[in-house]
């Protein structure tokens, strides 16, 4: 606030005083600012306190009026200061919660068609358990296994002679070893008799590195039952069978 400091002679100063007092005003002073106010184009009267320029308050009650709207806005103002942080992350933590709900419903979608996929699966599963089920053959289990002994058989079947004669007459070898028969698939005899041939020793350590072990089973079961030997002159395994 700067102070201005007018130097009058007495006539002027009694004139200003006369006018001041016809216009209300109690001092000089708050006359001749009014009168620099309005020279200006504010409008200021003396009941103002405030060094803001302002329409005058002519009654006590607009006067307490202003300032209640004063305050009621600065206290806008703060309240607003205030809440906006939380209103910022209100809008934040509804963003994320969409997403959430977003995720909740892609999760729901997936686990319902994964139910539904489960379900049919579960009713083809028991369609086909209802249906029959077709036995295999003898001979369709020899080509699967590719032999049989019959020692390996005994507690689960017990007609055991009339099992190897179907085989037989299915194509199957069936070999009269000592102790027991023996069931072979054609295409598998045929290729142990061609190991047979080739082996020229009498290492089992060798002959088991050639031979797998089924192969090497039949080996030693035939070479047990005399019906396999090894030839010295002509250094090869030699089978009495066909």
């Amino acid at each position: 606030m700067k102070v201005l400091i007018l130097k009058l002679d007495d006539k002027l100063y009694e004139e200003l005083e006369r006018r001041a007092k016809s216009e209300g005003f109690t001092l000089v002073t708050e006359y001749v600012k009014s009168l620099i106010l309005k020279q200006l184009g504010y409008m200021q009267t003396h009941h103002m306190v405030s060094e803001h320029v302002e329409k005058p308050f002519h009654t006590p009650s607009e006067k307490l009026s202003g300032i209640v709207d004063k305050l009621v806005t600065i206290i806008e103002r703060k309240i607003m200061d205030k809440v906006n942080p939380f209103t910022s992350k209100i809008d934040e933590f509804g963003r994320r919660l969409a997403e959430i709900v977003e995720r909740i419903e892609m999760i729901e979608d997936k686990l319902k068609s994964l139910e539904e996929k489960f379900q049919y699966s579960a009713q083809q599963k028991v369609q086909e358990e209802q249906l029959p089920r077709k036995r295999k053959s003898a001979i369709e289990i020899l080509k699967e296994q590719k032999i049989i002994f019959e020692s390996d058989i005994a507690k689960r079947i017990r007609d055991r002679d009339t099992f190897f004669l179907k085989l037989q007459r299915e194509g199957a070898k069936i070999i009269e070893a000592q102790n027991e028969r023996i069931a072979i698939d054609k295409d598998f005899w045929e290729e142990f008799k061609k190991k047979i041939r080739s082996l020229t020793t009498t290492q089992e350590e060798e002959i088991k590195s050639i031979l797998d072990p089924d192969e090497f089973r039949l080996f030693e079961k035939l070479r047990e039952s005399a019906l396999l030997y090894f030839n010295a002159v002509n250094r090869r395994w030699e089978l009495l069978l066909e």
